[in-house]
């Protein structure tokens, strides 16, 4: 927990943050009291699964205590959340998911940095790469030539006219699916925030966060700017992608042992406009601020 000191520069930033999530709501048509009530659903919700005493029964004055609800809003609350819910979209978790993941894995679907390689369909050598040997090595039970139609038709992989498979992306957000790229609005930003406040908390074992800001970039040099980004991202996915594989447990039954653990490592691109100033005052002059790397301690 943050110190007394510090709880206003947290809710000071909290409201920072939420301008952002608000222009949003209010663009897409979510109002003030259609967002109240899933606070108050995500505040019991979090309250009933994380702050529960050890030794005690999760009553409603507990859960009342702690997120400051009145008893009676949160046992309708509590009622309602026992009823089965529509399930989510899931990203990380299907498929296309797991045989691009695969692919990139490295040898010997992917070079040593993660770049996918060409794969025949099937050989007639077992031990060679080839596309239904990494399906097969994925242990799902459905037959390969399924698989591969499932991928042409997210428009994962290319099948060539030499009958060899190639992937086409190598990040599975479905083009034409918004639900499912929504799915990542869900999940991204609550894990870049875990991380800024683990590094706030435990600055002793502060966790990777970092980002390059320049606030004086011409406009004329945007796409070059972003097209650089896309391909700088892309190599450090493709590493990244090699260096998680390699201790993945369910691909390599030799990686380290220990307490399950999810691991994420990524990377974004933000650009705004960077609107004129205030006028200073009479004779005040405003400082340049150089371009500057920002990280966590």
């Amino acid at each position: 927990m943050l110190p007394r000191a510090l709880k206003g520069h947290f809710t000071a930033a909290i409201q920072r943050m939420l301008r952002a999530v608000v222009r949003h709501l209010i663009a897409q048509g979510v109002t003030y009291p259609a967002l109240t009530q899933m606070l108050k659903e995500v505040y019991v919700e979090v309250a009933e699964a994380e702050f529960a005493l050890p030794f005690k029964r999760q009553t409603d004055s507990r859960l009342s205590l702690v997120t400051g609800l009145n008893r009676k809003e949160i046992a309708r609350l509590r009622t309602r959340q026992r009823k089965p819910q529509k399930a989510p979209v899931a990203i990380e978790d299907n498929l296309v998911t797991h045989v691009i993941g695969r692919w990139m894995a490295g040898p010997p679907y992917a070079a040593n940095d993660g770049t996918p390689l060409c794969l025949t369909y099937e050989s007639e050598r077992p031990n060679s790469a080839s596309f239904a040997r990494l399906v097969r090595d994925l242990t799902v039970d459905i037959p390969v030539r399924s698989v591969l139609d499932e991928l042409v038709r997210a428009d994962a992989v290319t099948l060539r006219s030499d009958g060899a498979v190639e992937l086409r992306r190598e990040v599975n957000i479905p083009v034409e699916d918004a639900a499912a790229k929504l799915a990542l609005l869900g999940t991204d930003p609550g894990e870049l925030f875990c991380t800024i406040m683990h590094n706030i908390e435990h600055p002793e074992a502060a966790r990777l966060q970092r980002k390059v800001v320049y606030d004086n970039i011409g406009a004329d040099a945007l796409a070059e700017i972003r097209g650089m980004a896309r391909r700088s991202g892309e190599e450090f996915i493709r590493s990244t992608n090699a260096l998680l594989a390699g201790h993945d447990r369910d691909r390599n039954p030799h990686a380290a042992g220990g307490q399950r653990t999810r691991v994420v490592l990524g990377t974004y691109y933000f650009e705004e406009e960077v609107r004129p100033p205030a006028p200073s005052p009479a004779g005040e002059k405003r400082s340049g601020l150089p371009g500057r790397i920002r990280r966590s301690r």
